[in-house]
């Protein structure tokens, strides 16, 4: 983040093995942003990134939550990106665009069909035939296969099941990563969360497999009751390909089956009805406890692996472009519309908290009171970084991309918990702890913007 924060500001920073270099005034801001270990590696020399222009796509065949995840990921990774609709993608929002990123959802109808508007796929066909990149995660990577009308094709892969999707379920499973650049410094295999990805078999092909699907790891129930068994998993997926890259000569291309952007508190939830529940008797409540309270929050290594495909399509590399920034006379709308939509997304979340309370059954009391107590956690959280974003609000100099791309985003949570039944509780400690995340990731990233004023 911090990094990527500082090239953004126009300081000159590069990526070296082990880390990023910049000017030795950045040491200083990494010791104030608590990063000792990253001190050495910033006085190193190499070539200058250029932050890339990223698109998200949260059109309504993706919307909230799917979209959020991808920007709770990339807010983490201190990259700003401005989201797009289909009347944005057709309007040419890509013209200036390094990289398109489009999440889970309902893409795999494909987004001209999905979003009930011509020339969508035209529009992104276009940007990757003049060399633009794109990122898609599960219905993101159906789009981008072969084997349905609508699809983008440039992936040369059809998956084993196409219309008829749900087939397999959803789960947490280790994702072995074949490939040394894609993996960097990450671990040989990550655990991710799947929900009805692609699936594809072993085949001669274009496209080059960059990791596959390893070791099962539990079912899940969270969000979409259809868990994918351990039997259907390891008969179906266990050793085919999980990410996939096309680099044909219309664009540059990475597909996740699964889902990287999702990061560990989604993993947390999967647990909580499964994992949790059935080893809470079995290990006890500190156990468990510490279990809940230690998955990661903005430094999850699935969040890594993006940046890792970021970096490896190149999209840091692209020409420098002229800065197109938000004018100053829309920041007194920008700050209004963040604290009047922190009022209402408080006021929901209270609500929710208290619904959800409520539905704890008597019957497991040791449950109950971890539940309570993850929450109680999640308040605590609340009330730091809401009270942080609120000054934010009202400061001058606090990048207004940020401030509104995240009142985007809470408007939309606050509209979900309002209207979305949880059939479980792990439903609703999930809803109710994104927009901390994603709050919690502006408030880091505006902090370190911060520390760069006061050191470079």
């Amino acid at each position: 983040m911090l990094a990527h924060r500082a090239a953004a500001h126009g300081h000159s920073v590069s990526l070296v093995d082990g880390g990023y270099a910049g000017p030795d005034s950045l040491a200083a801001a990494a010791q104030s942003f608590g990063l000792q270990s990253s001190v050495q590696a910033l006085h190193s020399a190499g070539s200058p990134l250029q932050m890339p222009r990223i698109v998200l796509f949260c059109g309504s065949s993706i919307g909230y939550p799917y979209y959020a995840y991808y920007a709770h990921s990339l807010l983490s990774l201190g990259l700003i990106y401005s989201h797009a609709d289909a009347t944005d993608i057709t309007s040419g929002i890509l013209t200036d665009a390094d990289v398109l990123i489009i999440p889970g959802g309902f893409a795999n109808w494909g987004l001209d069909r999905a979003e009930s508007h011509v020339g969508v796929d035209h529009a992104i066909e276009l940007f990757l035939q003049k060399g633009g990149a794109l990122i898609g995660s599960c219905g993101g990577a159906f789009y981008a296969s072969q084997g349905r009308p609508g699809w983008l094709g440039l992936i040369d892969a059809k998956p084993m099941f196409t219309h008829e999707y749900l087939q397999t379920g959803a789960a947490v499973v280790n994702v072995h990563l074949t490939n040394t650049e894609l993996r960097g410094d990450l671990p040989e295999t990550l655990e991710l969360a799947y929900y009805h990805g692609p699936v594809y078999d072993d085949r001669d092909r274009l496209s080059k497999t960059l990791a596959r699907y390893a070791q099962y790891v539990l079912p899940s129930r969270l969000l979409i009751d259809n868990p994918l068994e351990r039997a259907r998993y390891e008969a179906l997926m266990q050793g085919k390909p999980a990410i996939l890259e096309s680099h044909v000569t219309q664009g540059r291309i990475i597909v996740f089956s699964p889902h990287p952007e999702m990061g560990d508190f989604v993993r947390k939830g999967i647990a909580l009805d499964g994992y949790i529940r059935h080893y809470l008797p079995l290990r006890g409540f500190k156990t468990m406890d510490e279990t809940l309270r230690f998955y990661a929050q903005e430094d999850c290594l699935g969040f890594r692996l993006i940046l890792n495909s970021l970096l490896r399509l190149g999209v840091f590399n692209s020409p420098p472009k002229p800065t197109v920034g938000i004018e100053q006379t829309s920041a007194p709308l920008i700050r209004n519309d963040l604290s009047s939509t922190l009022t209402s997304i408080r006021a929901t979340r209270q609500r929710k908290s208290e619904h959800l309370l409520s539905r704890l059954v008597t019957d497991e009391p040791e449950m109950a009171t971890l539940v309570q107590h993850e929450l109680q956690r999640q308040q605590e959280q609340w009330l730091v970084v809401g009270k942080r974003i609120d000054a934010y609000a009202t400061t001058e100099g606090a990048d207004l991309q940020v401030l509104k791309e995240l009142t985007f985003t809470l408007r939309d949570a606050a509209a979900f918990l309002e209207s979305a039944p949880d059939r479980s509780v792990a439903d609703g400690v999930v809803s109710l702890e994104l927009p901390i995340r994603l709050t919690a990731a502006c408030v880091r990233l505006l902090h370190c913007d911060e520390i760069l004023k006061e050191t470079l």
